[in-house]
């Protein structure tokens, strides 16, 4: 049984067994991969003879073996980032497993209630409230990578002078339990309306009016201006926009995954029909022009039946966008992923009877989130399918962040 002809015919069976095994483990799910995992462990044990196998053979089963490591560690089914052979591509990121709202209750006590939720579910994990009497805040909420930490902003709501906003972090522990709230960085000047925190958590973006709580927001002095506040040392950079041919109003932020760009939506002023032009903003430079240290990464067409109306950084350079109802169709929502060859190729996400959402991702950029600020519907989106959050329409949140 030992001869040369056996361990050559043992070992040609062992290589199209591992073959097979091999490309079961990438298309099936976790559950039928443990399963042949554990069939294969039992083909080990059959016959101790088997262990001095040829050398051939011994390099085919660790070449088969690192095909089906490397497939594994890309849970999406794309090449790793770095495999030869394609160009990189992001794995797919978990799914948050908790979302935070933000609400003025209708009822009751004037406070701002803030909801930790189990994205399955829609559980209340945890909650907080904190006074509403004098608080101005821009709306957004914006969380750091891995859903343990949450941002907002708020600034006194006064009628003369500026008012100076405070960043706070909440934090949730792995039970969605809030572990923490509590300022973070510096007060910075101004009202800020919108804002993003960096993947990381170490530095916030955000756009800040020198006016309080003054209506006319377009037309005050720094709507066109992005500014990235370093939360542990308090350094303020700002990029101002330069291009003097139109009046802009710097609508949205966002990081790409990697916090290396921050994206920029800046929105025409004065109540003028039209897409967004976005840029890529090198937040490591110095400050100054926004235009010199950004990358134009999309610009409005002509016709603007289909116009982009957010846009958020996606994984792989792309962008993640909510496009305007396209003519005949009111009341629908369309999102694309643009990718990063000068907005060229556009993939459809989800083409749905929404009546304006607002636009949102996780950290990632993968996961996709919308809320219809006036719709008891709002949800995350797979598969071409908006999927609910539950017990959002209840609370009908004035914020949302996961």
């Amino acid at each position: 049984m030992n001869d040369e002809n056996e361990i050559e015919r043992t070992a040609a069976r062992l290589k199209a067994a591992l073959g097979a095994a091999a490309t079961v483990m990438v298309v099936r799910p976790a559950l039928e991969r443990q399963r042949v995992e554990r069939e294969f462990e039992g083909v080990k044990r059959v016959r101790g003879w088997l262990i001095p196998l040829a050398a051939a053979a011994s390099v085919v089963v660790i070449a088969v073996g690192a095909v089906a490591v490397a497939h594994l560690a890309s849970p999406d089914g794309t090449r790793p980032a770095g495999a030869r052979g394609g160009s990189p591509a992001a794995a797919q990121a978990t799914r948050p497993e908790y979302y935070l709202t933000a609400t003025y209750p209708a009822t009751g006590p004037n406070v701002l209630q803030f909801q930790v939720r189990r994205t399955d579910g829609g559980a209340v994990t945890s909650s907080r409230t904190i006074s509403g009497a004098n608080v101005g805040w821009g709306g957004y909420l914006t969380a750091a990578a891995g859903d343990r930490a949450f941002y907002f902003a708020k600034y006194p709501c006064i009628q003369t002078g500026i008012p100076d906003t405070t960043f706070y972090r909440i934090t949730i522990t792995n039970s969605g339990r809030i572990s923490g709230f509590a300022p973070v960085g510096r007060p910075v000047k101004g009202m800020v309306t919108t804002l993003a925190v960096s993947p990381d958590g170490s530095a916030m973006a955000y756009n800040a009016l020198e006016k309080a709580c003054a209506t006319g927001g377009l037309t005050q002095p720094g709507a066109a201006s992005v500014s990235v506040a370093d939360l542990s040392t308090g350094r303020v950079r700002t990029w101002q926009d330069t291009d003097a041919t139109q009046m802009t109003l710097a609508s949205r932020l966002s990081w790409t995954p990697d916090g290396r760009t921050l994206v920029v939506d800046e929105s025409v002023r004065g109540g003028l029909r039209g897409g967004l032009t976005v840029y890529g903003l090198d937040p490591a430079s110095s400050g100054g022009s926004l235009q010199a240290h950004s990358t134009t990464l999309l610009r409005p067409g002509a016709d603007c039946s289909t116009c982009v109306k957010t846009a958020l950084a996606g994984p792989d350079g792309s962008l993640i966008a909510l496009q305007s109802p396209a003519a005949g169709k009111p009341g629908r929502t369309v999102i694309v992923r643009i990718s990063s060859t000068a907005g060229r190729h556009r993939t459809v996400l989800f083409d749905g009877p929404l009546q304006n959402p607002g636009l949102f991702t996780d950290a990632s950029g993968q996961w996709v989130l919308l809320w219809p600020a006036q719709s008891v519907t709002a949800g995350w989106i797979s598969g071409g399918r908006l999927h609910p959050l539950p017990g959002v329409g209840p609370v009908n949140p004035q914020g949302i962040a996961w």
